[in-house]
C-alpha cells in the first residue's frame, strides 16, 4: 500500500475538548499506509484495507480525527487537522498541516490559538507531496526530516564525519508535469528491500538518484567495496518500483562542498551531484543559485563538487549483480 508521511505536533488533550490555547510539547513523524485515496477519521469509517499508522516507527493502536481547525501561530493563520492517537496504551492529542508539511515556525514550546473550526473532513492524499517530505536524514543531532534542514546544518556521512550543507532547494512537479514527463516520477524503495533496515521505512527518490550497493557480488565483479547505482537501475527488484500513485511530487536537493554519501531513512544514498542531465531538468533559478555558490561548475576546470563519491555502475552492470544473486 502507498505510504504517506506527516509532521505532527503534540498538544494537551484539553485542546481537543475546550480549544484552549495550547503549547506544542513534542514533534513526531507519522506515516500512514493506505490503499484508498483518503485519510479517514477512524477505523470505523475507513474503506478497503485498514489504514496502518505509525508514529516515529511505533504502531498506533487507535486513532480519531476530530476537527478542521484554523489557528493563529507566529503572526499568521493556517489550517490544521486535530486528532488523537493511541500508542502503547496512551492516548495523546496532535495537530498537523493538511499537506503533511511543517507548520510555519512551529517547534517545541510554540503556542497558538484556535480561531475557528469545523468537523473533520477526510484528507485527500492527492493533495499531498509524496516524495521526500519526512525522509529522515542523519545529522549531528540525530535523524531529521529533510524539509527541516537548512544551509549550515551538519549532516553525518558514511565516513563517520559531519559536513555542512552548502545549498538546499526543492522542485515541485504537478500532476500535469508528471504526465508530460513520466520519467520524473519517483521510485519507491520499500522498507528492508536492500537489507535489514535498508531503508528503515519506505523511501521515495528520483529515478536518477543513486544508492550505495556493496557485498561480495560487488567485490567479485568490480573489485570494489562499494558502488553507486541509480534507483531506476534497481527496478524490477522486489520492493522497488516506480510510484504511479503520486499526483504531485516535491524533490529536495542538498549539496556539500563535495559529493557525499548520507543516510536517508538509514539507507546510504548520494547527496546532490550536478551533471548535464540534471542541469537540463532543473529550475533555472535553482541552477543559477548553485552556480553562484559553486562557480567552478560553470567552467571546464577542476570540478571537485561533481566528482562522484563512489564509482557509478551502468544499468547493465547493476543487472549483472541481480543475476548473480538470483
Amino acid at each position: 500500500m502507498p505510504t504517506r508521511t506527516f509532521t505532527i505536533y503534540q498538544v494537551p488533550n484539553s485542546y481537543v475538548i475546550t480549544g484552549t490555547a495550547p503549547t506544542i510539547s513534542a514533534t513526531f513523524t507519522m506515516t500512514v499506509s493506505d490503499d484508498d485515496t483518503f485519510l479517514n477519521a477512524s477505523a470505523a469509517t475507513d474503506t478497503g484495507a485498514a489504514q496502518v499508522i505509525t508514529v516515529n516507527g511505533g504502531p498506533v493502536s487507535n486513532y480519531q480525527f476530530f476537527y478542521n481547525d484554523s489557528i493563529a501561530i507566529n503572526g499568521g493563520t493556517t489550517a490544521v487537522k486535530t486528532f488523537q492517537l493511541t500508542v502503547g496504551g496512551t492516548t495523546n492529542s496532535y495537530v498537523m498541516s493538511p499537506t503533511g508539511a511543517t507548520l510555519p515556525g512551529a517547534s517545541v514550546g510554540t503556542g497558538f490559538t484556535l480561531t475557528s473550526y469545523t468537523g473533520y473532513t477526510p484528507l485527500s492524499y492527492s493533495s499531498l507531496p509524496c516524495f521526500v517530505k519526512g525522509t529522515l536524514i542523519l545529522t549531528e543531532h540525530g535523524q531529521k526530516p529533510i524539509e527541516d534542514l537548512r544551509v549550515g546544518d551538519m549532516v553525518r556521512t558514511v565516513d563517520e564525519t559531519c559536513h555542512p550543507i552548502r545549498w538546499i532547494g526543492s522542485t515541485k512537479l504537478s500532476l500535469r508535469d508528471l504526465i508530460a514527463r513520466p520519467h520524473l516520477r519517483p521510485v519507491k524503495i520499500s522498507a528492508n528491500s536492500l537489507g535489514k533496515a535498508r531503508p528503515s521505512q519506505d523511501l521515495f527518490v528520483s529515478a536518477q538518484h543513486r544508492v550505495v550497493l556493496g557485498g561480495w557480488q560487488v567485490a567479485l565483479n568490480f573489485g570494489l567495496e562499494q558502488v553507486l547505482t541509480s534507483a531506476k537501475s534497481l527496478i524490477p527488484r522486489d520492493g522497488i518500483s516506480v510510484d504511479t500513485t503520486c499526483r504531485e511530487v516535491t524533490y529536495y536537493h542538498m549539496m556539500f562542498d563535495r559529493h557525499q554519501i548520507v543516510f536517508s531513512n538509514e539507507l546510504p544514498t548520494e547527496s546532490f551531484l550536478v551533471g548535464n542531465a540534471i542541469r537540463d531538468e532543473m529550475d533555472q533559478a535553482h541552477l543559477q543559485e548553485i552556480l553562484e555558490l559553486f562557480p567552478e561548475l560553470g567552467t571546464s576546470g577542476s570540478r571537485e563538487a561533481t566528482t562522484p563519491a563512489r564509482p557509478i555502475l551502468k544499468r547493465f552492470e547493476t543487472l549483472v549483480l541481480d543475476e548473480i544473486a538470483a
